[in-house]
């Protein structure tokens, strides 16, 4: 009987594939980049074609690298970049429109009309720039309601790819970042709004389940007939990989942004400043979570590089360790505006204080120092309103913590300890671990084990470094967007 597990992570900067055994140990693994266009400022797209040939690409290679076949699979996990934008024909599958990419700003103008109406839609959600996007095709609003086209989030459209447009489906943990899933009830879509905005619910997916039995692979695309066993958000794939879907569990991830997850159980959070997110659902029952986002973590380095602060990403890492502060610099990463708690989109990058004295090391330093410091926001939040001890340890995960230089940083800055899984990229493994959950297969961490890294500041001295990383970022960025 098949027990391997493939988990597809498909985000804004590369799509994954990785297989696993059930005990996470990766067999195989295969990354292409995916590339971003930027039409006009705050715009940014993507070729959902193009990302569908990729996931087809790295999902063969990832088989080849572990030496088995698309038959010695038990079960395929989904997990992608949330909250774009994907409008495709249902009887060719090809979408008729770029992808929306989450951190696209240009809903910002119907997010603050839907705030003002009533609807609690953020500027980055689907749910700002569907009509948009509708709009703009041709005929694109009858057709829609004609039934030729279909919507969905990027999970959605790879699942319809996969199952040779039999699926076309999303699960809560997605359906919640478009802001049309219904809040008080997140087993159903929000009609209201979605009869506020004259959209057919034909147009939308159908909702299921995080994991179960999904649906089944196309043979002729996929090479076998192979059960799809989960459909989960990239953030919440991360908490199934660190076991943290008990309330009080919680985890970032630094990606090309940066991402507090905590679960909050069945506790809806409206008060404590983070987003309020579904965790995972089943039937009836939905766990929920909240979480911070800084939406330029990752992203931040290759910026820095292009600006001649070091000559790689790898070098920029290495500098910012041959020094043990900033020398004085602070840099806001706010490539895309700020998110949690501020929450400012027109928000842009600063970096103050420079000297005669500054060297590449500071400048690479205060690039990983701002975003720690962002986070640090974020986790202060998340410990004031959750049950999170002052020396509860933060697991995390993801491209960036790849960096033993960053991940002491943060430990200093949050004056708590660190963890590190040995598997980083945790969506991949996140993903085959809800898909397995789906099939009816255990899995384990018998083979993971953590990186500890401890904090050198007291809580006092990573406090005081925060407010002074604040007086000098923030209150410049606010002058500026009132200048």
């Amino acid at each position: 009987m098949p027990e391997l597990l493939l988990g597809l992570d498909v985000g804004t900067s590369s799509a994954r594939a990785m297989v696993f055994t059930p005990a996470g140990v990766s067999l195989g693994a295969a990354q292409v980049g995916l590339v971003s266009s930027h039409p006009e400022p705050g715009r940014v797209e993507q070729d959902a074609a193009v990302v569908w040939e990729v996931v087809q690409q790295v999902q063969k290679r990832a088989l080849a690298a572990a030496g088995c076949a698309p038959n010695d699979l038990a079960s395929v996990g989904v997990a992608t970049q949330r909250s774009s934008v994907v409008i495709w024909e249902r009887a060719s599958g090809h979408p008729v429109a770029p992808m929306v990419v989450w951190n696209d700003l240009r809903g910002d103008e119907r997010a603050a009309q839907l705030q003002a109406e009533g609807f609690p839609v953020m500027n980055i959600t689907a749910a700002a720039k569907l009509e948009g996007v509708l709009a703009a095709l041709p005929d694109g609003r009858q057709r829609a309601h004609a039934g030729e086209l279909a919507w969905g989030t990027l999970e959605s459209y790879l699942v319809y790819r996969l199952t040779g447009g039999k699926r076309h489906i999303t699960d809560r943990s997605c359906a919640w970042s478009t802001a049309y899933l219904d809040f008080f009830n997140p087993t159903q879509w929000n009609e209201a709004l979605i009869a506020h905005q004259g959209l057919p619910l034909e147009f939308f997916p159908t909702l299921c389940d995080t994991t179960g039995f999904l649906g089944v692979t196309e043979a002729k695309t996929f090479g076998a007939a192979v059960p799809i066993g989960a459909v989960v958000a990239d953030q919440q794939a991360g908490m199934f990989a660190h076991q943290a879907l008990e309330q009080g569990r919680w985890k970032a991830t630094f990606g090309t942004s940066g991402v507090l997850m905590v679960a909050t159980g069945q506790h809806l959070d409206t008060s404590s400043g983070l987003v309020p997110m579904a965790l995972a659902g089943w039937g009836d029952k939905t766990l929920l979570a909240a979480e911070g986002m800084v939406r330029s973590a990752g992203e931040m380095l290759p910026w820095a590089v292009s600006q001649g602060f070091a000559p790689s990403v790898e070098e920029l890492c290495l500098q910012a360790g041959q020094t043990p502060d900033a020398g004085g610099v602070s840099v806001l990463p706010a490539l895309h505006g700020l998110g949690t708690p501020h929450n400012n989109p027109t928000a842009s990058v600063a970096v103050r204080g420079r000297s005669a004295t500054t060297t590449a090391a500071h400048l690479a330093r205060a690039v990983l120092e701002g975003v720690a410091l962002r986070m640090a926001e974020i986790v202060h939040l998340a410990a004031t309103h959750h049950p999170i001890g002052p020396t509860t340890a933060l697991p995390v995960d993801g491209g960036l913590t790849r960096s033993d230089v960053f991940c002491q940083i943060l430990a200093d800055l949050l004056a708590r300890p660190v963890t590190r899984r040995h598997q980083v990229e945790a969506t991949a493994w996140g993903a085959a671990r809800a898909g397995a959950q789906g099939v009816g297969v255990e899995t384990s961490d018998s083979t993971d084990f953590c990186q500890r890294f401890n904090p050198t500041l007291t809580p006092t001295e990573a406090r005081q470094r925060l407010h002074q990383w604040q007086a000098q970022t923030l209150n410049f960025s606010q002058k500026k967007d009132k200048s």
